[in-house]
């Protein structure tokens, strides 16, 4: 019985820290939108909420995958690429896509934000939409 109180105080733990995310950070995605065979730049930002900060020596990445018929400039973005500040981090991905149409890219975000007391490392997995005309 004391197992089970155990394990479920764990996982009440996770799943309050997991609900928690969207109180120390927004994420906003927009598009990358454009001609077809030209490159058109999306872009992927992170903006800090309430006391909480972009941690500023935290090797941010974004690690991108392309669909077919989709061209990156870079796969893998890290933080000598972002806009790093501790209100905001932002990430712009350049794509060419060579046909018209509706793709998306499947990209990996790893990122922190911390208060004066705690640092919050994060994971998002997110979906980058792309339209060539």
């Amino acid at each position: 019985m004391k197992k089970a109180l155990s394990l479920a105080a764990v996982a009440i733990l996770a799943f309050a820290g997991a609900a928690f995310a969207g109180d120390k950070y927004d994420l906003k995605i927009s598009p990358a939108s454009g001609k077809s065979g030209d490159k058109a730049t999306a872009t992927v930002t992170i903006k800090a909420k309430g006391d909480y900060h972009v941690n500023l020596e935290y090797p941010h990445k974004l690690i991108l995958k392309a669909p077919d018929g989709v061209t990156l400039e870079k796969a893998k973005l890290v933080a000598a690429d972002a806009k790093v500040s501790k209100e905001e981090l932002s990430f712009s991905v350049v794509a060419t896509a060579a046909a018209p149409g509706k793709r998306t890219i499947e990209a990996e975000l790893k990122g922190a934000v911390c208060t004066e007391k705690t640092c919050e490392p994060f994971t998002e997995t997110i979906s980058i939409p792309v339209e060539a005309k």
